[in-house]
C-alpha cells in the first residue's frame, strides 16, 4: 500500500524548455560570431560536463554561476536580466496539479524531489502555488547531490519512516525512476497526466478518476 508520493518537478509538475536560455544568451554575447546557441546550451546543460551540474549541487552560488557564464561568453547583461532569462522557461500542467490536489485531499504526504538550483526554485516558489502543497522539498542544490545519485534519494528516508515499498515515485526520466525502483520504491516514468491517473487507479489510490 502506498503511503507517500514523491514527485519530480521539471516536466512533471512544471513543463519547461531551456533551449530558449541559450538562444537569448547568444543574442547578448559579444562572441556570437564565434559560437552558436548550441555551443552555449552544451556548455550549460550537457548531462555530464554542463556547468549547471555543479550549480545544481550547490557547488557555486547564483552570482558565481552568473559570472562564469557572463565572462565565458562576454555577455552584455547584468545579473537581474540574466536571472529573468534563466527563470522564464516554465509552464504549468494543470492536470498534474489536479492529481496532486486530490492526493493531498485524501491525506497522503507529498514530497518534491528535484534536480534544481537556487534561482529556479526561488522563482517557482513565488509563481506556482502547487509546490506549497508539498510536505517536504528535497532539492539537489541543498542536499549536494543530483539524481540519479543515491544520496538524493536517501534524503527521502531521512524525512519519513515509511518503508521503501510504500513510496510511489514519479519522474519523466527513466534512469531516475529505475534508480528509485532499484532502491525498493514503486515508480512511474511520467509522460502525461492520463498515465498517472491510470497508475494511481491500478495502485488502489483512487477507485476511479475523480
Amino acid at each position: 500500500m502506498t503511503k507517500l508520493f514523491v514527485f519530480d518537478l521539471g516536466n512533471v509538475i512544471l513543463p519547461f524548455e531551456n533551449h530558449q536560455i541559450a538562444e537569448k544568451l547568444h543574442g547578448r554575447s559579444a562572441l556570437k560570431g564565434a559560437c552558436t546557441p548550441s555551443d552555449i546550451f552544451q556548455y550549460l546543460f550537457d548531462g555530464e560536463k554542463g556547468s549547471v551540474n555543479g550549480y545544481e549541487e550547490g557547488l557555486s552560488s547564483s552570482l558565481e554561476f552568473f559570472f562564469d557564464v557572463r565572462d565565458r561568453y562576454k555577455l552584455d547583461l547584468g545579473f537581474d536580466e540574466f536571472r529573468d532569462i534563466w527563470n522564464d522557461i516554465f509552464s504549468e500542467d494543470l492536470e498534474v496539479n489536479e492529481i496532486i490536489t486530490c492526493l493531498k485531499a485524501k491525506g497522503f504526504p507529498l514530497f518534491l524531489l528535484s534536480n534544481t538550483n537556487e534561482l529556479h526554485f526561488a522563482y517557482i516558489l513565488e509563481r506556482y502555488p502547487i509546490v506549497h502543497l508539498m510536505d517536504e522539498w528535497i532539492l539537489s542544490f541543498e542536499v549536494g547531490a543530483k539524481k540519479p545519485k543515491k544520496r538524493l534519494y536517501d534524503a527521502i528516508f531521512e524525512k519519513t519512516d515509511v518503508a521503501r515499498e510504500e513510496v510511489f515515485y514519479v519522474d519523466d526520466m527513466a534512469p531516475y525512476v529505475e534508480r528509485a525502483r532499484d532502491m525498493g520504491m514503486k515508480g512511474l516514468v511520467f509522460r502525461e497526466a492520463a498515465d498517472l491517473w491510470k497508475a494511481l487507479e491500478a495502485d488502489g489510490v483512487f477507485e476511479e478518476r475523480l
